[in-house]
Formats: structure tokens, C-alpha cells, sequence
């Protein structure tokens, strides 16, 4: 109670002294041990944020320049597809076009075969035919020859050989 009566602020020089003396000796004794190892506790963590944001930095650098490799590759990639699907399409092409002009070549054959064909029965229908008309010829001959004909009946056998001579051809 002795302190309500007096005061909180009332300053005894005594113990205001003794305080000072105390604080000093405090701050002395925290300043020899305590201070230096706080501060280098500190700059060591400061020390240890630096280095873990340059460390971030460069793995940052790092992965942007792996990326950059990555998407190099990929691109590269992307173009060699690219050039393969190209490659394809020309050797079908190729393909298709060695095919369609093999094909016309053969057609081409088969046709100068069948014209060749053509030509060698027309040939042989030809001499077949040319041997018709001897053989109807002599057969004609032969029978003016064993009948005394008029003029009509030869005007008839030869009309009639003409006749056969066409359904022939």
C-alpha cells in the first residue's frame, strides 16, 4: 500500500541507479556473449536464403533451358514426321504411277498382240478363202467342162460362186 500512497512514477535515485548499473552490465555481458552469435546466427540464415534463391535461380535457368531443349527435340521431332509422311507419299506416288504405267504397257502389248492375232487369222481366213475360190474355180471347170453350158448356166455357176466367195468373207 506504501506504493499507492507514494506513486507509481516516483523516482528513488538509489534504485534508479543500481537499475542503470544493472542494465549496462546486462547489456554488456548479452553484447560479449550473446550478441555476436545471435548476429552470425542471422547472417548465417540470410547467408543460407541467398544461396537457396541463387540454387532457385539456377535450377530455374536450368529447367528453362531444358525446356527449350525439350521443345527443340520435339519440334525436330514433329519435322522428321513431317518429312517421313512426306517421303511416304512421294514413294506411292512413285508407286502408283510405275504401277498405272506398267499397266498401259501391257495393255499396249495385248492389244498389238491381238492386232498380230488379228492379222494372221485375217491372214489365214484370207488363204483359206483364196483356196475356196480355186477349189470352187475347178469345181466350176470342171463341170463347164463335162456340160456343154449355155450362156445362162454359166452366168449362173459364176454368179453362184460369187456368192459363196462373199458369205465367205
Amino acid at each position: 500500500m506504501e506504493v499507492l500512497k507514494e506513486g507509481l512514477l516516483k523516482v528513488d535515485p538509489g534504485l534508479l541507479l543500481w537499475t542503470i548499473i544493472t542494465f549496462i552490465v546486462l547489456l554488456l555481458i548479452l553484447w560479449k556473449a550473446a550478441w555476436k552469435p545471435i548476429v552470425e546466427a542471422l547472417d548465417a540464415r540470410s547467408e543460407k536464403i541467398r544461396g537457396d534463391i541463387e540454387a532457385a535461380e539456377k535450377s530455374r535457368l536450368e529447367a528453362e533451358k531444358l525446356f527449350e531443349e525439350h521443345r527443340q527435340v520435339m519440334d525436330k521431332a514433329k519435322d522428321d514426321a513431317q518429312q517421313v509422311i512426306a517421303d511416304g507419299k512421294n514413294d506411292a506416288e512413285k508407286l502408283k504411277n510405275s504401277i498405272v504405267e506398267k499397266a498401259n504397257q501391257e495393255a499396249k502389248d495385248m492389244v498389238e498382240r491381238a492386232r498380230k492375232e488379228i492379222t494372221l487369222a485375217k491372214d489365214k481366213a484370207l488363204t483359206e478363202i483364196q483356196v475356196e475360190v480355186v477349189t470352187l474355180t475347178t469345181e466350176i471347170a470342171s463341170k463347164v467342162i463335162s456340160k456343154n453350158l449355155n450362156p445362162d448356166d454359166q452366168k449362173a455357176l459364176v454368179e453362184e460362186a460369187l456368192e459363196k466367195l462373199r458369205t465367205v468373207q
